[in-house]
């Protein structure tokens, strides 16, 4: 597959798109470093000139790196043995339209915009294959690769007898700026939130393990918006997880506690008259009563930014008893409850000194610096889903050069 990948490379086009139906052709996964951009539902016509004028040197594989493929197979079983392969059968059902179903009809509107990517056909060569083979001899999974040539380019089929379809992309003005300059991500802007799906798929494994979460890093180093726009709406796509809005220590730890608590309908009254002792009583018993009425659930408990707790809170009892209301909950509710502090690392010696001491190591969770390609993503995809794009494309080496291993250089990056 390496010898492939170099020959096809050496080709003189700038548009090119290999289809490989034979066995093991996921192989060709290893001669290949470069990451396709999601596909888009709405193809703008600003996207569809960016798609034929940019490079497009892309591979659709018929099987993984894995498995055979299937030759003379019945796609679908009422047409009995079928003359072609499924995924070739599958294939010649998509350029003829199939695989145009974006968007869909509506107002008396055929589907589709008349666009077939290379990406919208391998999705539905993907699901189209792997279904009808997964129940019978074996499954296959088609795949698609990019060369190193490939840069933004889609390599494109036009749907048989449908006109262009393509509207004009949104007007642009302050509201759609894509970037939150020197603020985090909040769960809003997740659809905007790019560059660490596998670390919020890692800090999700992370808290399915352990009571306690404390996400570290330096300051700027993303540890808000990788919990509030990465783990939280990862959470609410998976079953028998209750999300508290996040909360912040400031002055009075315990009355946050208690609002966040008000806010999400959990039993309970003002606590403002109440001493320390009785605030603590009833922040348990609401607690208490949520985790008998959700006897399947999960109550996850996000507290942003708990250097305020030296910072902001001068009540040196309540910070105390805040952190002990914290290893009590942990030591009791360890497989209901699931607290997650975003802390940054030079206030972790003053708070891992605590009633907490005796969970902090295992609960220890370090957000790591960007790797290029991430810092990549998190500057073109943004971009790219407001239909914008960087002229030239060196542009965006250069401002990866600038913060790349730089500490705390994500919200500069986003300001600038």
């Amino acid at each position: 597959m390496t010898q492939v990948h170099e020959c096809l490379s050496e080709l003189p086009c700038r548009h090119f798109l290999a289809v490989l139906d034979c066995c093991f052709a996921g192989a060709f996964r290893w001669s290949s470093t470069r990451d396709l951009l999601s596909a888009p539902e709405v193809i703008h016509q600003e996207r569809y000139d960016r798609f034929i004028t940019d490079p497009a040197w892309q591979v659709i594989t018929s099987a993984a790196y894995d498995q055979k493929a299937l030759d003379a197979f019945a796609i679908n079983t009422e047409r009995g043995q079928g003359e072609h392969s499924p995924f070739a059968t599958a294939l010649f059902e998509a350029l003829q339209g199939e695989a145009d179903i974006y968007p869909p009809a509506a107002y008396g509107k055929q589907a589709g915009d008349g666009v077939i990517t290379a990406t919208e056909l391998y999705l539905y060569l993907r699901d189209r294959v792997e279904l009808a083979t997964q129940g019978n001899r074996q499954r296959q999974t088609p795949g698609i690769w990019a060369l190193n040539k490939h840069d933004k380019g889609e390599y494109i089929f036009l749907t048989p007898e449908h006109i262009l379809n393509l509207p004009p992309a949104p007007p642009l003005d302050e509201s759609q700026n894509p970037y939150r300059g020197l603020q985090s991500f909040d769960e809003e802007h997740s659809h905007l939130f790019f560059g660490r799906q596998a670390l919020t798929e890692e800090l999700y494994q992370h808290i399915c393990k352990q009571p306690l979460t404390v996400v570290l890093g330096a300051s700027g180093t993303g540890k808000s918006s990788l919990v509030k726009a990465g783990l939280i709406p990862y959470l609410k796509h998976q079953p028998h997880w209750q999300i508290l809005s996040p909360m912040r220590p400031g002055e009075s730890p315990l009355r946050a506690l208690n609002n966040t608590l008000a806010q999400e309908n959990l039993p309970g009254v003002s606590i403002t008259s109440l001493s320390t002792e009785q605030k603590v009583d009833t922040l348990s018993a609401r607690i208490a009563t949520w985790c008998q009425l959700n006897p399947q659930s999960n109550l996850v408990l996000v507290i942003d930014q708990t250097e305020e707790l030296l910072t902001l809170c001068l009540n040196d009892q309540e910070r105390e008893t805040f952190l002990n209301f914290l290893a009590q909950k942990v030591a009791k509710y360890s497989s209901r409850l699931r607290i997650i502090l975003t802390l940054r690392s030079d206030f972790e010696p003053q708070l891992r000194n605590s009633a907490l001491e005796p969970y902090w190591q295992r609960a220890r969770f370090i957000v790591p610096a960007m790797t290029r390609e991430e810092l990549r993503s998190c500057i073109e995809e943004p971009a790219s889903a407001r239909v914008m794009y960087f002229e030239p494309h060196s542009l965006v080496d250069n401002l990866i050069d600038e913060v790349a291993q730089m500490p705390g250089a994500l919200p500069l990056l986003s300001f600038t």
